[in-house]
Parts: C-alpha cells; sequence; structure tokens
C-alpha cells in the first residue's frame, strides 16, 4: 500500500510555522536554539527584545471591514469575475461556490478561505522570491496594508509516498507565503494570511485570520520596568509548574473581541522556553503569556 503525505521542507522548525498556543506563531528566534539543562535552580532570563518597551500607536491604515464583503474577496482577494452562488450558512459564516473557487468566509472572525477547484497544471520553474512578491501584493490589493504586516515567510512542502515501509523521493507540493500581522513590529498572536501557488506557479488557496482592528479600545504599552516584568514571568512561569530553565522574553499583541464585535489588541510578554533534552526525553518548547499591566 502506498501512503502519501506532505512534509514541510524548510529551516524553520515546524512548531514556528504552526504555532505553540491558540494558533499563535512564534518567531523563529525564540526557538531556534535548543537549550542543555540547567545546572541550577532558577530561571536565566534573556530580556534584550523587551529592552524597548512599546511606543507607537494604532496605524492610521487598516484593514477594513469591507474587505469581507463578498464583492472585495471575490473581485480583489481572488481576482475573479466569475458568478459565486451560496452554497451554506453557519451562523456568521458563508460558504460560496463558482466554476472554479470555492470561497469560506466569517465577517465576525475575520476568517477566510479561498480554494482554486481546477488544482495546478504541470511543474514548471518557479521562482519563489517572485512567488513571494505576487502573494504581500494580491494581500495588499485586498486590503491590508504595510503597516500591518510583519514577518514574511517562504517556503515550499513537498509530498513523499510509502510503500511497503520504503519512502519514495520527495516531490515539489506547493509554493506558501507566511505573513505575520504585527503592529509597529510587534506580532499580533495568532493573526496571519497563507497564499499558495501550485508548482505551475498559479494561485491555489488563501487560508486568512486577519480580523479588522476597532480604531479604540486597544492598551498597546506598559509603564513596567524589565525588572518588574522578569519578576511577573517568574511568577507565572513557576505557575505553570516550571522551576528552572533559560527564558527569552518577547513582546506580542493578544486580540480580543470587544461588546461591539470589533477586535481590540492587548500588549502581553510571551516568556519561552526552549526544548530540553533529559535522559527520560525531550521536553517541548512552550510559550507562557506574562500580563505587564498594558495601558491605551
Amino acid at each position: 500500500m502506498k501512503t502519501p503525505f506532505i512534509r514541510l521542507l524548510t529551516a524553520l522548525p515546524l512548531t514556528a510555522l504552526l504555532g505553540c498556543d491558540s494558533g499563535a506563531l512564534v518567531e523563529p528566534a525564540v526557538l531556534d536554539t535548543r537549550a542543555a539543562p540547567a545546572v541550577t535552580t532558577g530561571f536565566v532570563f534573556d530580556a534584550s527584545s523587551i529592552a524597548t518597551p512599546p511606543t507607537g500607536g494604532l496605524p492610521a491604515n487598516l484593514l477594513a471591514r469591507t474587505a469581507f464583503d463578498d464583492s472585495a474577496l471575490q473581485g480583489a482577494l481572488i481576482g475573479s469575475t466569475e458568478a459565486f452562488s451560496q452554497t451554506d450558512v453557519v451562523g456568521s459564516r458563508r460558504d460560496l461556490e463558482s466554476r472554479t473557487w470555492l470561497l469560506e468566509s466569517d465577517p465576525s472572525e475575520g476568517q477566510a478561505l479561498v480554494l482554486n477547484k481546477l488544482g495546478a497544471g504541470p511543474a514548471t520553474p518557479q521562482e519563489p522570491a517572485v512567488l513571494q512578491r505576487t502573494a504581500v501584493a494580491r494581500l495588499q490589493r485586498w486590503g491590508i496594508p504595510a503597516s500591518e504586516m510583519g514577518p514574511i515567510l517562504q517556503v515550499k512542502t513537498y509530498t513523499q509516498a510509502e510503500a511497503d515501509g520504503v519512502l519514495a523521493a520527495p516531490e515539489l507540493h506547493r509554493y506558501k507565503t507566511f505573513v505575520m500581522r504585527a503592529i509597529n513590529g510587534i506580532r499580533v498572536e495568532g493573526h496571519r494570511a497563507v497564499v499558495t501557488h501550485g508548482v505551475d506557479g498559479t494561485f491555489q488557496r488563501a487560508l486568512i485570520a486577519w480580523p479588522p482592528l476597532a480604531r479604540t479600545g486597544h492598551l498597546l504599552r506598559t509603564r513596567l520596568a524589565t525588572a518588574d516584568i522578569e519578576q511577573r514571568a517568574r511568577e507565572a512561569l513557576v505557575a505553570e509548574g516550571e522551576s528552572s530553565g533559560n527564558v527569552r522574553l518577547f513582546w506580542k499583541y493578544v486580540p480580543a473581541r470587544l461588546a461591539t464585535g470589533e477586535w481590540a489588541l492587548a500588549l502581553r510578554v510571551g516568556a519561552a522556553m526552549p526544548a530540553v533534552d533529559g535522559v527520560n526525553g525531550t521536553e517541548e518548547p512552550r510559550v507562557v503569556d506574562v500580563d505587564v499591566s498594558a495601558i491605551p
């Protein structure tokens, strides 16, 4: 029996691409160094990434709520003039279909999924940098401004068949562009857009979690000193059952829906502990949120 499966081949760890909690993608620098077990009790903090506290406000240009209207999704994101018909409605989620495309959107959650029904053609030479620029341009045409874009990762996926325990050579499957949401350089937890191109360079898929932000109600800053944040991180880690190890601290914005249905951001610090190899196995990397008494 042959069993096909997909592998993501990239220099980044898979946990960094898929996220460690609540769908959050963790910066590669947080998890790319495996630490040896601590020889002394207590935590060793790397606070270099939070040495400069956030000072910027909300950007003037933001993704508009109208970006999730059917016309914007079909015309600007997909780039199609085909007629779409509604196939299903569940709560605020709507499913639509045309001759070539499947479209699922949920404006209240700020989510959209686009699928090309035709699939890709035969493989042709592609330049990943060009596909990345094409993906970013598609998202900007749809309405995501550069002021909301953070790190961008370009990767390839491969399929690999297995027959009687023998693996065949990997075959290129897709090109994927990950665009992370960031405000003033600080990542927004769980918000990203993934644009997929086929081996022939055609647009095949978009998976988006990018709810429009409210104009007010955000908590973007903190008055806490670095030493105070380290103490709070220590307490949060102990509460999660940790007792010692290397810890990297980094800023993050955590989104929450307001009573109005709009989304606002609150500043937190992530306390990241790398994987640790021990005699009884490997402890996976983890990230613990730290409350920093965020203020507007």
